[in-house]
């Protein structure tokens, strides 16, 4: 905190790790640690399979928020999977989520395609209001 460094904790899936797999459990642990540097990092692939409803896990960790990296729920690029992103948007809206989506997935298909429709897939999740 001293140094100005924000300490990010991202839970991961049961597949991938045994100790912390939901946002209520890494804002459990910020609020132990007690330090504004220390936030939580929401990814929607690992939500997909650890939330049982991604926006109320994303209501209830908005106080600790501090960045949300973006894969389908197959962990390729928006719009290859199922997840619902207009949805998923609108509730970062509401949380007044003012950080960065970053991209972390592999691409299926042509990569310069592929990246074309993550950035299509979320530029038209957005209302027509916060487009602009």
């Amino acid at each position: 905190r001293a140094e100005g460094v924000t300490l990010f904790l991202e839970p991961l899936n049961r597949y991938e790790d045994h100790m912390v797999n939901r946002l209520d459990e890494a804002v459990a642990l910020c609020a132990a640690v007690g330090l504004p540097s220390v936030r939580v990092v929401a990814d929607t692939f690992h939500m997909n399979i650890e939330e049982d409803d991604m926006h109320r896990a994303l209501r209830a960790a908005a106080p600790y928020l501090g960045h949300v990296q973006v894969s389908d729920s197959n962990r390729y690029q928006p719009g290859a999977g199922h997840l619902d992103w207009p949805a998923l948007v609108r509730t970062l809206l509401e949380l007044d989520y003012r950080g960065w989506l970053a991209l972390e997935c592999r691409l299926r298909g042509d990569p310069v395609r592929a990246l074309q429709q993550a950035a299509t897939v979320l530029r038209h999740a957005l209302p027509r209001r916060a487009a602009a």
